[in-house]
């Protein structure tokens, strides 16, 4: 897992998502991409209330929000020789579907809607980016990785996040394996695989099938809390929904807008 890749938008929390994207190209020793989104500097024509076209001016923040990125960018990752920045004038999440599946894992900060262009973006991150996607903790940890823990349930997409974070759980040497009845049978195989890394596992009963979506959710994170987690590892189900998180499942929705940890997914 050597390229990761980040976009920003110059926006007041550029710096602390760069912080915990560089924590983890540092725990990686990998290269982190950093593509500016910028607002187009060109004045453009909108319309007021009345019919009559107006012209907004749009240069004098578009500006400010490209130095504070850059200046995100210099404070958080300028000391490391495998960080990048560069600009496109496309929409984040354009920039994620074209840069995406050539990277080996697309950093998003944890959404705090459902709905607008972060959650477009992250879209785009999970179905189009053709690999892993990794949320960050809303502030970054101390740790990344040294506690993680996978929720299983032996499904295709559960699989592919333990593949997608098996770097860092060879890292970390051991993981707690949440599982429920219901995938028991695989229980077995995935052992096997991850001893082939050399990663030990450790097996926790995890039942919630008689709660809701977004239930199971709660209670998945409140686990891993207790379990002092620094890495979540679990399958993304649903669909893409054009600019919201609607075509999700409720409990994958839950967790990228919920989670204290960072959490690793893989659809």
């Amino acid at each position: 897992m050597k390229r990761l890749l980040i976009t920003i938008d110059g926006s007041a929390n550029d710096y602390t998502s760069l912080m915990s994207a560089m924590q983890l190209t540092r725990r990686l020793g990998a290269e982190l991409s950093v593509v500016f989104t910028a607002l187009p500097a060109e004045a453009f024509y909108g319309y007021a209330e009345t019919t009559a076209p107006v012209v907004f001016d749009n240069s004098e923040e578009a500006k400010v929000a490209q130095e504070r990125a850059r200046a995100a960018f210099e404070t958080a990752c300028g000391e490391w020789p495998g960080a990048t920045l560069s600009t496109t004038e496309e929409y984040s999440a354009d920039a994620i579907a074209r840069l995406g599946p050539l990277s080996d894992l697309v950093i998003m900060e944890r959404l705090s809607r459902e709905e607008g262009p972060s959650a477009a973006g992250f879209n785009a991150a999970v179905f189009d980016g053709a690999g892993p996607v990794f949320i960050t903790a809303p502030e970054p940890k101390a740790t990344i990785a040294t506690t993680p823990v996978i929720a299983w349930n032996g499904s295709r997409e559960a699989a592919l996040a333990v593949k997608s974070a098996v770097p860092l759980l060879q890292l970390a040497g051991r993981v707690t394996v949440l599982s429920g009845d219901q995938s028991a049978d695989s229980l077995g195989a995935l052992k096997m695989y991850l001893q082939s890394y050399g990663v030990a596992i450790t097996v926790e009963a995890f039942t919630a099938d008689q709660m809701t979506a977004r239930g199971r959710a709660r209670a998945l994170l409140k686990t891993a809390e207790g379990l002092s987690a620094d890495l979540l590892v679990m399958g993304a189900y649903g669909e893409n929904a054009i600019g919201a998180l609607f075509g999700l499942g409720r409990a994958t929705r839950k967790i990228v807008t919920a989670a204290r940890m960072p959490v690793l997914l893989h659809h």
